[in-house]
């Protein structure tokens, strides 16, 4: 009898102790998505110009409004792929853009700067030591604006993908 009391209360620790460690691992995945969403999310900023130019230097080369679930989903082989590119890197360039004005048009609601500094930064390219001095605050907290800007911009473009769910 008190080795069957024994046996459940080692089962029952370990199994509380196993969904501890899955929880912990949810966690860990959860935070590794959405750092992956940010850090994407800043590099298509930092890119901005570059795609930009490139959009509209192909515009007229490009299938019009093709949807841009169709073209990442479409990769059957690597010459669809290449082909594809432009495509795609218009549709995420209009996909950006898009989702750049609801965050400047949900900042201008809220009456905050965010949207204005990662503007300044990212689409006029000015250096955070300028934007600071233009809002009179350090160059730490121009920093920590365009993060806070950024992981709200990384919701509107991923979506529900982009929030933390619990």
């Amino acid at each position: 009898m008190k080795q069957a009391k024994l046996i459940e209360e080692v089962t029952q620790i370990a199994t509380l102790k196993a969904i501890e460690v899955f929880n912990a691992q949810k966690e860990e995945e959860l935070q590794r998505e959405k750092d992956k969403r940010l850090y994407n999310t800043k590099l298509l900023l930092k890119h901005y110009h570059t795609f930009r130019k490139y959009v509209d230097d192909v515009k007229e080369d490009v299938e019009p409004e093709t949807p841009i679930q169709k073209l990442i989903l479409n990769e059957k082989d690597i010459v669809e792929s290449v082909r594809a590119t432009t495509e795609r890197t218009v549709e995420m360039v209009k996909h950006l853009d898009r989702a750049m004005d609801a965050l400047a048009y949900i900042c201008e609601r809220e009456e905050t700067k965010h949207y204005e500094i990662l503007h300044k930064r990212f689409v006029e390219g000015l250096q955070i030591s300028i934007i600071a001095n233009e809002y009179e605050i350090n160059n730490r907290t121009v920093y920590k604006l365009i993060d806070t800007a950024a992981e709200r911009l990384a919701t509107l473009l991923f979506g529900v993908y982009g929030l933390k769910i619990e």
